[in-house]
């Protein structure tokens, strides 16, 4: 499978050939309303790809090993690994991937090769999926706007994008590199629990915010930062998961019942949701 270097409505790519940079092979981002296609498994030899997913959730797969992504996560595909969607769609959100050369016996000289140094570090770490940070998203489009710029020589287009990537492998080996707030984690697992105790049932964001031991304004930040999802919108995720857990254990279920045991306040929007995280409508979920 090649590179994709194409850009569309819904994904921007930029290629780096003629930038300069040798160790940089390309830079992309899409941000769906609507699952997409699945990603076929594919591999990138003596490549790193570094994704930072901005929002929403997405399944990746890596050697048979599914991963969840969330909002906010980093996951990093080492090279050679065979990698995917794991049959799953492109779901909606926002991600940005960056694939950069790992391959020491290549590396160019100057000030460039700090990237292929970083780049290695970060191999040896082994961290595949950890919490990142919202810094990373302005990090990257400043790579973007710095490809774009106009009045600027190419040899200072070229320095200003190779030490704005080696900005942003530092901040990822700083994220790598650091300790989870067990604390946090713990309220989150609580919240977590309530949230999937509660799927039938009324719940608020005075309930959440409760068990979290927060004021809701606060609440909703914490758990956005946390989870990289609205806890309105992780309930939904959480309520289509049930539902077509339970419409493929029980095919004969009615689809207006489960959307009122679900909350939802019609079978229109109860299908207008499931298609949105889904593709699919109810129905099509059945089997």
């Amino acid at each position: 499978m090649k590179i994709d270097v194409k850009t569309t409505k819904t994904r921007v790519i930029t290629d780096f050939k003629g930038i300069g940079v040798h160790e940089l092979i390309v830079l992309g981002k899409y941000n769906y309303n609507r699952v997409e296609n699945n990603l076929e498994d594919h591999v990138h030899n003596d490549m790193i790809e570094i994704c930072y997913y901005d929002k929403g959730s997405q399944w990746f797969a890596v050697n048979h090993n599914r991963y969840l992504v969330r909002g906010g996560d980093i996951f990093i595909h080492f090279p050679g690994e065979v990698h995917g969607s794991g049959g799953f769609p492109e779901a909606k959100g926002c991600l940005y991937w960056f694939i950069i050369k790992a391959n020491k016996s290549k590396r160019h000289q100057g000030d460039h090769e700090n990237i292929g140094y970083l780049v290695n570090e970060l191999v040896n770490l082994k961290r595949r999926h950890f919490r990142g940070g919202f810094v990373l998203k302005k990090m990257l489009e400043d790579v973007f706007n710095a490809i774009k710029a106009k009045g600027e020589t190419q040899q200072i287009k070229k320095i200003r994008i190779a030490l704005l990537t080696q900005l942003f492998l530092l901040k990822i080996m700083e994220y790598a590199n650091k300790k989870s707030n067990d604390t946090d984690n713990e309220r989150l697992q609580k919240v977590y629990h309530l949230i999937d105790s509660r799927l039938t049932e009324y719940i608020t964001i005075a309930d959440l915010a409760k068990e979290a031991n927060l004021s809701q304004s606060r609440f909703k930040n914490w758990f956005k930062e946390l989870s990289g999802f609205t806890p309105v919108d992780y309930v939904q995720r959480k309520r289509v998961d049930y539902a077509i857990q339970k419409l493929k254990e029980s095919p004969s279920t009615s689809i207006k019942d489960l959307a009122y045991e679900l909350n939802f306040s019609s079978q229109q929007y109860f299908s207008t949701v499931v298609k949105k995280f889904t593709g699919k409508s109810p129905g099509e979920l059945r089997s």
